[in-house]
């Protein structure tokens, strides 16, 4: 089980349980999010696809004046600050936050030198059984032994946690090196990758598609690639599960 941890960017703003039957969008938003444009896109998205839980890549959070985001709780993962703003992944939650966890990648990418981080968060179906969603953003601009060095050990960090379990996000696995990698991670932590609806509307880096879902101990009921009309460099996933 996830051991709650201090973090200073979690905002608790209900408790309720995950129903048997949820929603998530995942979306490298290219810190667009205090864009009205964007921010216009996100609330017509929600309407018209219901999500449980948002998974955020590249997310700019204000450091004087911090965001609420309607419904939801959050929590980040932060990788980059400036005077003014937070970067990095941010999970938000229509249920409540047990616990999470953050791990940087122990190398810095060449030339923008910035870590990648992971969040890793736990929450509770009715009946008390975990949880445990992923929000990674893979290292860029690095060999590829240093990428497959930091997905090992994000392995042995998910190795531990037994249950229900979504690793989402944007992999950059854009060769096939890359790819292979990715696949024998999945494989070792008994994960199945969902297979995405109007997938050519995913992001793809030398025609590699490199956003993803996988997950293990849920039923995949849906999951679809939504064109959102050049509101980030990426398009988001909307999926939906069902506890088995």
């Amino acid at each position: 089980m996830l051991v709650p941890q201090h973090n200073p960017y979690l905002y608790q703003h209900q408790q309720k349980a995950v129903d048997k039957r949820f929603s998530l969008l995942c979306w490298n938003i290219h810190k667009e999010n205090l864009n009205p444009d964007f921010q216009h896109r996100l609330h017509e998205l929600l309407r018209t696809h219901h999500s449980d839980f948002l998974l955020f890549q590249e997310y700019k959070m204000p450091k004087h004046t911090p965001q609420e985001l309607q419904k939801f709780s959050y929590a980040m993962g932060a990788n980059m600050q400036t005077k003014e703003y937070t970067y990095g992944l941010l999970t938000a939650s229509t249920c409540g936050f047990h616990a999470t966890k953050i791990a940087l990648t122990h190398k810095k990418e060449f030339i923008i030198s910035t870590r990648k981080s992971t969040l890793l968060t736990s929450h509770f179906f009715d009946n008390g059984a975990p949880l445990y969603l992923v929000n990674m953003h893979g290292i860029n601009f690095v060999p590829a032994k240093l990428f497959n060095d930091e997905l090992e050990k994000i392995r042995q960090l998910l190795h531990a946690y037994e249950g229900a379990m979504i690793v989402s996000g944007d992999f950059n696995n854009w060769n096939k090196k890359r790819m292979k990698m990715l696949e024998a991670f999945q494989e070792t932590l008994g994960l199945s990758k969902a297979m995405v609806e109007e997938r050519h509307h995913i992001k793809q880096v030398f025609s590699k598609p490199i956003d993803h879902i996988f997950y293990r101990g849920l039923k995949l009921i849906s999951s679809k690639a939504i064109n959102t009309k050049n509101i980030s460099d990426h398009n988001p996933i909307h999926a939906v599960f069902q506890k088995l």
